[in-house]
């Protein structure tokens, strides 16, 4: 079927779109809520909400703060503890903001999205809180010493925004809000200076791009003067950042080339590489803020890689972390010595995963840092170590374990691709999984877009839900994502897109060839462009699964850039108004591609979405779920309330996992 607009009124008819969403959630969760079902609520529930599990901390001022769930506060609260406290679940915890009071005082539905510091008084923060787990963000000053909304403070209405503290009375804001000031995307374009007191309409504009841009943002930076600087940043494209910092009122546009982000303190900044130029793709260059006395710090590999996220700026030194198939090392660069060698540090322990970041939340140059270690079987634990020197890493939190692992093991493996690429993927396999070969229920997932790149981490979740019952799980690596540096990334790009589509079906193809299982026991999953791969995995690689989930799908690849957000990923996906891109974007796009079940029939699939996703419009869900109806395919079909990425209370959460895991049983006949 090619009419681009099929079951068009469940993208526009509100009526329309009611009628269908209770019917269908009404015919699916009559199908997968069952006693086990609960039984999974209460035991995902009681995981997401262990009062010894304490994630991560950042430190303001003298107070080490830490976002926290338990039974008591099922929405979150954002609570500290004096720094030099043993960081415990039974440590003297003062609440800072209650969200699950906040919601009921104010009768809506916040979701935490963190804390804007004001680096003058760590005690005043801008939260940001998004309106029903939507893209719109509200600002709200707070003042933590009072755990209270400061008097005629800022409270900026939800919108598509960022902001940043200026000074006390200042904020740099990011505005959607104001006439003329959305990009094509719907996202921030302009950048004004907000006083308190000022209007927005009236505040004074200091930055802009283009319509055609994709947003536009900013932010502060520690100067060692105890300064600030200001950093202007445009984003051309997703991963395509200009980036102009702003000291002593001088502006000074840090030179890179095409498709990359710059990392920088006040004197250098570094970039990695994304197209092939003077430099290999992937390669890190590190620059003096002028531009001049160019370094290259990392060469890419055949799998080595590095990632722009992972690249960190101290005082004196520049820190990355690089990855040679996946295993992690820290890297550190002396930015005062002449001819000065990267350096290998020591870890703490042996981590799949790791990542670093500032301590404090200010951002000071020269504090300490933090190292965050993981692995699919290990915990999230928190290390902090000194800038120089050789690092004394100090363990400040390590997460709990959600299920036991003794016996799962996890091994990597290399599937052959249909042009013969190599494309690896890591297997989580349950305990006692030799006796059951042949016939392993597997969920293997994956994205495959935007450069952004899997890797391990703890399966808090999954660990519970489907390792400790017998399922194994497959994290795939496939082009389209940037584990193994840019090139990877580039080559499942616009209408080579089909590359990491063959490949995530050759690692399912390779699962049944090692002997692990059959087709009929794999079951893929994938959220956002991932529920994209899962519907073309659905409507071109039926016989490899034995069932699909695919969350928050784009899945009409001709009307996706029709949606505000979506126009910003026509430089990933290609144009559908250009002839030549809607040509390779019509041959995999999964609303386009349905067939009757009789010709060739389809593995059950469960087609859920958010209510308020304001990222991928719904109506990619609903008009899918009704065309494979349509066609006698068994689909399933489930909303909820919730943003693009859900969230909300963790019973909510809870359910949203457990009906993913309901459906697997039953499609899988376990």
């Amino acid at each position: 079927m090619t009419d681009p607009i099929a079951f068009a009124a469940l993208e526009t008819d509100a009526d329309a779109i009611a009628a269908f969403t209770a019917e269908q959630v009404a015919r699916t969760e009559a199908a997968f809520c069952d006693a086990r079902f609960d039984a999974d609520v209460a035991e995902i529930t009681r995981v997401m909400e262990d009062p010894d599990n304490l994630g991560g901390v950042s430190r303001r001022g003298s107070w080490m703060y830490n976002w926290h769930r338990d039974a008591d506060h099922p929405r979150g609260i954002w609570r500290r503890v004096a720094e030099g406290t043993a960081i415990t679940a039974d440590a003297r915890w003062q609440t800072v903001f209650d969200l699950d009071a906040f919601c009921a005082e104010e009768d809506d539905d916040w979701h935490w999205r963190g804390a804007e510091t004001l680096w003058s008084d760590q005690d005043r923060v801008l939260l940001a809180l998004s309106h029903k787990g939507s893209d719109q963000t509200r600002y709200l000053e707070w003042d933590c010493n009072a755990s209270a909304a400061v008097k005629d403070g800022f409270d900026i209405a939800p919108a598509r925004s960022g902001a940043a503290w200026l000074d006390a009375d200042t904020i740099l804001l990011g505005t959607a809000a104001l006439p003329g000031s959305a990009t094509r995307s719907g996202w921030q374009g302009r950048i004004i200076q907000l006083g308190r007191g000022i209007a927005m309409a009236d505040a004074p504009t200091v930055f802009a791009v283009g319509h055609d841009d994709l947003l536009a943002y900013a932010y502060t930076f520690p100067l060692q003067d105890g300064a600030r600087g200001i950093g202007l940043g445009r984003v051309r494209n997703i991963g395509d950042n200009v980036t102009t910092i702003r000291i002593n009122g001088r502006d000074q546009l840090l030179e890179a080339p095409a498709h990359t982000s710059c990392s920088h303190n006040e004197t250098h900044y570094a970039y990695v590489t994304a197209d092939d130029g003077p430099d290999p793709a992937g390669t890190l260059v590190l620059r003096k803020i002028d531009g001049s006395d160019k370094q290259i710090l990392f060469h890419p590999g055949d799998r080595r890689a590095i990632q722009d996220a992972q690249v960190f700026f101290g005082r004196d030194h520049v820190f990355w972390v690089e990855e040679d198939t996946l295993v992690p090392r820290l890297r550190r660069y002396d930015l005062r010595a002449a001819n000065a060698a990267p350096e290998t540090l020591p870890l703490p322990i042996e981590a799949q995963a790791l990542n670093i970041g500032p301590l404090d939340a200010e951002g000071a140059p020269d504090e300490p840092l933090q190292m965050f270690t993981s692995g699919f079987l290990e915990p999230n634990q928190t290390w902090v170590f000194e800038q120089t020197g050789t690092p004394d890493y100090k363990p400040i939190t390590k997460g709990t374990t959600s299920f036991d692992s003794d016996g799962m093991t996890v091994a990597m493996h290399i599937a052959i691709s249909a042009d013969g690429t190599e494309v690896p993927y890591h297997i989580i396999l349950p305990r006692d999984h030799v006796d059951a070969m042949g016939s392993i229920p597997v969920l293997q997932y994956g994205y495959g877009g935007f450069g952004v790149s899997l890797g391990p981490y703890y399966m808090r979740l999954q660990g519970p839900a489907w390792l400790a019952r017998g399922g194994a799980y497959v994290q795939a690596y496939i082009r389209g994502g940037s584990e193994f540096g840019t090139a990877w990334h580039l080559a499942a790009k616009g209408q080579n897109r089909l590359r990491g589509y063959e490949d995530f079906a050759a690692i399912a193809a390779d699962l049944v060839e090692r002997g692990y299982t059959t087709p009929q026991k794999i079951a893929c999953h994938g959220g956002s462009n991932g529920g994209l791969l899962c519907g073309v995995m659905l409507t071109r690689f039926p016989e490899y699964f034995g069932a699909v989930w695919a969350s928050v799908g784009v899945l009409d690849m001709l009307r996706y850039h029709l949606f505000p957000a979506g126009a910003g990923w026509i430089d990933e996906y290609g144009d559908p108004d250009d002839p030549a891109a809607r040509a390779w974007l019509l041959d995999y796009s999964p609303m386009h591609n349905v067939q009757d079940h009789g010709k060739r029939p389809y593995p059950a699939a469960l087609i859920d979405t958010n209510e308020t996703d304001d990222r991928v419009d719904p109506s990619h869900s609903r008009r899918f779920a009704a065309l494979l109806q349509e066609a006698g395919q068994p689909a399933w079909f489930h909303s909820r309330a919730g943003g693009h990425g859900g969230g909300g209370q963790t019973t909510a959460i809870a359910r949203e996992q457990a009906l993913g895991y309901a459906f697997l049983r039953h499609a899988l006949s376990l």
